[in-house]
């Protein structure tokens, strides 16, 4: 899977053959039908089945892959209703999705690493500045949903647009801050991660402002409904029974009820609370709802909350590598998440995102400093280690620049580590930066 990933992101796909004249039949996956009125009809769509028999109607074959508006009233002029193969439903929605994406609203500037080191430490007081106040926000706002108390919702908004400001200037530097976890805090820190990357990723597909502001505040409230779980069995070392499990799965109602209770919230955060466990295959919970019924919102909702919960620590559990739970994501498109939002997703986060840790060639340690946009797994890093993992000067390399070890070999990294597999004190990390800034 891993290897699929780096060929992803490494190597841009062929192109899919064009349509022959001749119509196949729907055979490379597993068949789904859906039925849906022919008012509402598209081009793209595979129609397999009719509310009357096909000799009924004028066209030549029994599935039609409507091309034009022509073979849409046909099938209205006839039908009620029709079943389409759900697959190419799937396919068509999810394009509709990124067709934002068309015209660029934020320009990324082509830096060198010492331009993006320079505007990294420019930016990171603001960004501290935000993230620490929306930290001890969300973590006043989940006592008050504990208490059932009212919620300081525009006091929420202030902060999510604080962070806005900051991703939009350089989202680098709350890249950087989200890095700092506590698993004693987990749940208030996760709702801050998962607001900020959020933005970040509305911010790579073209949402304009107020949506990403949205977006951040779907972020930061959806797991409110935790607050409404025992804390002993939300915070359980060991495996949940089946009845625990059941219980801790309720969170995406009691949230949704919490925020739909207390008035002023958008529906979209709402439901975003509500959604963000539901899956494309209709398998999720708590609902089993139907892909077609998921906003972009709880599309991109479920992919950012499932990644940070992959790599960072818990109870029960150690995180795992960014490049590893990119390879869940990746391994699950489709089926549990949008596949194009996961595939831009990856895009946007690439195989060594910023702040993470990797190993290389040498066995020395080096944090993942920048990514150079033109060879995504040639990143900037600073080695921190020996090859005997013992802590050294920082010395920053750029891997395009193609450096070599002590022993004259290429440099390269060779694994990707979770944090949890190194001792390295990031906090401190951070305060160097903002004190050469």
């Amino acid at each position: 899977m891993f290897s699929s990933l780096l060929k992803f992101l490494g190597f841009q796909p062929k192109p899919e053959a064009r349509k022959t004249a001749s119509r196949p039949s729907v055979t490379s996956h597993k068949l789904e039908k859906k039925k849906i009125p022919a008012s509402k009809l598209t081009k793209g769509m595979t129609v397999i089945e009719l509310d009357r028999p096909w000799t009924d109607v004028p066209v030549m074959f029994q599935e039609v892959t409507i091309e034009s508006e022509e073979e849409i009233k046909l099938l209205q002029k006839y039908c009620q209703h029709v079943f389409i193969d759900h697959h190419s439903y799937k396919t068509i929605y999810a394009q509709q999705l990124l067709d934002k994406k068309r015209r660029p609203i934020y320009q990324k500037p082509n830096l060198t690493p010492r331009q993006a080191s320079v505007r990294l430490r420019e930016e990171m007081p603001r960004a501290q500045k935000a993230y620490d106040k929306s930290h001890r926000h969300i973590n006043t706002l989940m006592r008050d949903v504990q208490r059932d108390s009212k919620v300081d919702i525009e006091g929420s908004k202030e902060l999510v647009s604080s962070c806005v400001d900051s991703i939009l200037s350089d989202e680098t530097a709350m890249f950087w801050l989200s890095k700092i976890k506590n698993k004693d805090e987990y749940t208030a820190e996760h709702c801050v991660r998962v607001g900020i990357l959020s933005i970040a990723f509305g911010k790579y597909l073209q949402l304009p402002r107020e949506e990403l502001e949205l977006l951040g505040l779907c972020g930061m409230l959806h797991d409110v409904g935790k607050m409404k779980v025992p804390q002993h069995i939300l915070n359980k070392e060991g495996p949940l029974t089946e009845d625990e499990y059941k219980i801790v799965k309720e969170h995406t109602v009691l949230g949704y009820v919490f925020l739909r209770n207390h008035g002023g919230i958008d529906e979209q955060v709402c439901t975003a609370a509500y959604n963000h466990h539901e899956r494309m295959n209709g398998r999720g919970y708590p609902r089993k709802v139907s892909a077609e019924l998921l906003s972009t919102y709880d599309r991109i909702i479920a992919i950012v909350d499932s990644y940070d919960a992959m790599i960072s620590d818990r109870c029960y559990r150690k995180g795992m590598s960014p490049s590893r739970a990119l390879s869940q994501l990746y391994k699950g498109q489709g089926e549990l998440y949008d596949e194009q939002l996961v595939k831009q997703f990856i895009q946007m986060v690439g195989i060594y995102p910023v702040g993470s840790l990797v190993e290389l060639s040498s066995g020395q340690v080096a944090l993942v400093l920048s990514v150079n946009e033109n060879s995504k797994l040639e990143p900037v890093v600073e080695i921190v280690t020996d090859s005997n993992k013992k802590r050294i000067k920082p010395q920053a390399i750029d891997l395009t620049k193609k450096p070599k070890d002590q022993n004259g070999q290429p440099l390269r990294i060779s694994n990707t580590l979770a944090d949890n597999e190194v001792e390295f004190d990031l906090e401190s990390f951070i305060q160097a930066i903002k004190g050469a800034a």
